[in-house]
């Protein structure tokens, strides 16, 4: 029995997309609703590397 590496390649890639977007969806909609903390988090995180 041939093993299909470009079936198992394409399942394995869209498990992982499938998984980002679970993991990152909820975060990304939570910082697309608040634009102004979150680049006040990000300035803040900037200057505390500067100091």
């Amino acid at each position: 029995m041939r093993t299909r590496w470009d079936r198992i390649a394409a399942i394995v890639f869209s498990g992982t997309a499938w998984a980002l977007a679970l993991v990152a969806g909820p975060h990304m909609a939570h910082a697309l609703r608040h634009p102004a903390r979150l680049m006040a988090h990000a300035s803040i995180g900037r200057r505390r590397d500067l100091g």
